[in-house]
C-alpha cells in the first residue's frame, strides 16, 4: 500500500497547478531543494535544560540526585546546565560552555568532581586524604635519614597513622621552598629534642631563619642629627 502510495503522490506532485504551467515538482526545485541542507550524521540526542540562579557555595550543580562540579570561581553566578543521556554541560549565562562530566546513572546522590574545579585549600585536603603512610615515608627518605625518622616518629606516635598524616603534610608544605639540608638538619633537631611534632619541627625552623638572619639593633643605627635619641624626651 505505502508503495501505492508513493506512486500516486509522484503524480500530484508532477500535475500542473490549476491554471498555472508549472508543478509542486518544479516548485519544490526550484525554490526549496537549494535551501535544504544535509541531515545529521548522528543520531538524534534529547537534551535538558536546567537554569541555576546561582552556583552553590559547594561549586555543585544538582541534576536528577547528582552533584556535578564547575570552576568555583562560578560561585554565586547564573549558569545553564545541559543534560543529555551521556553527558552534562555546564555553561555560563552567555551560554558559553564552563565544563562537560559524563552522565551519573548510580542509584544514589553522588558527587562527581573534577580536581581543577576546586579551591585550593579543598585541594589541598583532598591531596592529604589520598596519601597513606608509606607515601610520606618515601617522600621523606629523599631529603635524608633525620627527616625519615622524624616522619616515621610522628607517623607512630598515633593510634591509627591516618591521624598523623596532616601533621606529616603540613612538613611536607613548609620544606618545599627551602633546601633539602636545612629540612634535613631540623628534623636531626627534633630528634635531638625528642619532641617528634609539627609544632616543633615549625619552632625549629623559624629559630634557624632567625640565626641565619637576625634583625638588626637599634644600637647599629647610624648617628645623624635628626635622630634625636631616647634622651631628648626626659
Amino acid at each position: 500500500m505505502n508503495a501505492d502510495i508513493k506512486k500516486i503522490v509522484a503524480v500530484l506532485n508532477a500535475r500542473p497547478f490549476q491554471n498555472q504551467a508549472f508543478s509542486r515538482q518544479e516548485m519544490f526545485i526550484k525554490y526549496d531543494k537549494p535551501c535544504m541542507k544535509p541531515l545529521p550524521g548522528g543520531e538524534y540526542t534529547t537534551c535538558d535544560y536546567k537554569a541555576v540562579l546561582k552556583v552553590p557555595n559547594n561549586y555543585h550543580i544538582d541534576y536528577d540526585g547528582h552533584y556535578y562540579s564547575v570552576l568555583y570561581t562560578y560561585c554565586g553566578k547564573p549558569a545553564i546546565l545541559k543534560a543529555t543521556p551521556s553527558e552534562i554541560r555546564i555553561c555560563d549565562q552567555y551560554n558559553r560552555l564552563i565544563c562537560m562530566h559524563r552522565r551519573s546513572y548510580k542509584d544514589f546522590p553522588l558527587y562527581i568532581t573534577t580536581d581543577e574545579h576546586m579551591p585550593p585549600e579543598h585541594l589541598y585536603y583532598q591531596e592529604i586524604n589520598s596519601k597513606d603512610g608509606n607515601y610520606y615515608r618515601r617522600w621523606a627518605s629523599v631529603f635524608g635519614p633525620s627527616m625519615s625518622e622524624l616522619i616515621d616518629r610522628i607517623l607512630k606516635s598515633s593510634k591509627h597513622e591516618e591521624q598523623a598524616f596532616n601533621a606529616c603534610a603540613e612538613i611536607l608544605h613548609r620544606v618545599k621552598a627551602i633546601p633539602k639540608g636545612i629540612a634535613e638538619e631540623a628534623a636531626h633537631k627534633c630528634i635531638e629534642m625528642n619532641s617528634c611534632r609539627y609544632s616543633t619541627y615549625r619552632q625549629v625552623l623559624k629559630k634557624m631563619e632567625c640565626d641565619e638572619h637576625p634583625e638588626s639593633s637599634p644600637e647599629s643605627l647610624p648617628s645623624h642629627e635628626n635622630i634625636r635619641g631616647k634622651d631628648y624626651y626626659k
